[in-house]
């Protein structure tokens, strides 16, 4: 059978090959095409004479072509469609429209190939990705609402979630005090560095400065397409950018304005009124968030203060961020459902995983907070479920070496089982690792544990997105006379180890 009687097989079973406004072509089992309706032929610019003898290849953009390779390839072992997503080739307005090819099995020596269009359905997962990762921003910076940390672990947190909120080269954060406004915080996107300076003194009276000025006045966001001379405000004397847009929005809390925000990019007419409104609702929870940590600074229950920090800590390090993954594929699920039912099938299994893991580490927090769990159980024991639960929950696997159960001390105990709990939190958030060690040695009074993963390891001069937590894990450490070595060669993988002597047993 010819490539010609495919088509008129076509035609008379139903007539849409020439008049689809869908892509359709007739190929070899090599993927060369034969024959192509109007559809492709009028958005490429092509003549039947033009495409006859060429490889769909040669439409499919460069980067995207592997697939189709394969999929040629899987075609002659099955029986059923194959349908691959790609971007075309970077012909006339179509360089940025994506579409869903499905090869069919061959008759004859011949493929159908039928290409629809999807752009708009990958538009709208883009915009939706986009909304998810500005709720996650929102949701981290919510969290510190009805959290302990101090001023500098809030700076630090809503420094690295800017990024989430909308694309920058330079952001800063200033406080009111008076009639000053003062740089607290800046996050520089390349290179990489948070800086939090609570006592630096560089100050700029408001009423003298334009920009902060007209914030004030407006009590809203402003927008500069053409920043034509260095920020001097915003670099605190490290203007190294010098032309560009701007974007700031004033941190307002119960009617009364305690800061700002800046962002500075470097591209000229960037910034739009959907970055500035996504900044104004961010900056009303930073808002809360300052006040909260000023709050905290002033609270006499530090014990309290601190058991509710690490709670919540935990709550949105795992359970909450189980939870908000699982609604996100729930989400998508039930699109998935009628457009592609296989994705559907792993849909529901991810959102299965995520939920028992929210659960089972919602029963590790269950048991930390009862009163004597944590000093009255064996520690490799507690150990041993921690590690299980983070199993359970990232799909990393734990190996976990210990000779014989014991209790130590209230104190002590507590403390290891808290710097173990933060560095399985480090190599979840950081390290990209494929497996965990774990090795507790502890006899003549002397504990050894060490925790080994094969992640990517880190430069230990430039950790500031979770400095904080290095910090806390050597302060629990010094807190029990123990010493703490962190190795971690980058690309290797990071290795901590703790030694602890003179050790008092329960």
């Amino acid at each position: 059978m010819s490539s010609n009687d495919i088509i008129t097989s076509l035609t008379h079973k139903a007539k849409f090959f020439e008049y689809s406004l869908d892509f359709m072509c007739v190929l070899t089992v090599d993927g060369i095409i034969q024959d192509a309706n109007t559809s492709l032929l009028t958005s490429f610019g092509y003549s039947i004479k033009d495409i006859k003898g060429k490889s769909l290849l040669h439409l499919i953009a460069e980067t995207d072509r592997s697939e189709f390779v394969t999929a040629f390839d899987d075609m002659r072992n099955i029986s059923h469609p194959i349908s691959i997503e790609c971007r075309l080739d970077d012909t006339g307005n179509l360089d940025q429209m994506w579409y869903l090819w499905t090869l069919y099995p061959e008759v004859d020596g011949y493929h159908l190939a039928i290409g629809r269009d999807i752009s708009a359905y990958k538009l709208m997962e883009d915009k939706e990705r986009e909304r998810k990762i500005f709720a996650e921003a929102l949701l981290d910076t919510v969290l510190a609402i009805n959290t302990s940390l101090s001023l500098e672990q809030v700076l630090r947190r809503i420094l690295s979630n800017v990024g989430r909120v909308v694309t920058f080269d330079y952001v800063n954060i200033l406080l009111v005090s008076g009639r000053y406004a003062q740089i607290v915080g800046s996050h520089r996107r390349s290179p990489q560095r948070i800086d939090v300076r609570l006592n630096d003194e560089h100050q700029f009276l408001i009423a003298d400065n334009h920009y902060l000025k007209r914030m004030t006045t407006a009590q809203g966001y402003l927008i500069i397409d053409h920043v034509e001379e260095s920020l001097h405000w915003m670099t605190a004397g490290d203007a190294i950018y010098k032309t560009g847009s701007f974007l700031g929005s004033p941190i307002i809390v119960d009617e009364e304005l305690i800061g700002f925000i800046g962002i500075f990019y470097e591209q000229a007419d960037f910034f739009t009124p959907l970055h500035a409104q996504q900044l104004m609702t961010f900056a009303n929870q930073v808002g809360i968030a300052i006040n909260n940590a000023h709050l905290y600074a002033q609270s006499q229950s530090i014990a309290v203060l601190q058991e509710r920090q690490r709670v919540a800590q935990e709550l949105h390090d795992s359970v909450n961020q189980d939870l908000f993954a699982a609604s996100t594929y729930a989400d998508l699920l039930v699109k998935a459902i009628n457009r592609k039912p296989d994705i559907a099938i792993r849909y529901s299994k991810d959102i299965a995983q995520l939920i028992r893991g929210a659960v089972d580490q919602m029963r590790m927090i269950l048991i930390e907070l009862h009163p004597d769990a944590l000093a009255k159980t064996p520690l490799p024991i507690l150990i041993d479920r921690l590690a299980q639960t983070f199993t359970k929950r990232t799909g990393i696997p734990i190996i976990f070496h210990n000779q014989h159960n014991f209790i130590l001390n209230e104190k002590t105990q507590i403390e290891v089982y808290r710097i173990v709990q933060e560095i399985l939190h480090n190599v979840e958030k950081h390290a990209q690792a494929g497996k965990v060690q774990i090795q507790m040695i502890y006899k003549f009074s002397r504990l050894e544990l060490t925790v080994e993963d094969n992640g990517i390891g880190f430069d230990q001069t430039q950790v500031d997105e979770f400095h904080y937590g290095l910090q806390n894990m050597q302060d629990r450490a010094s807190a029990i006379g123990a010493s703490l070595n962190i190795d971690s060669p980058v690309g290797v993988g990071t290795t901590i180890k703790l030694v602890k002597v003179d050790i008092d047993e329960e």
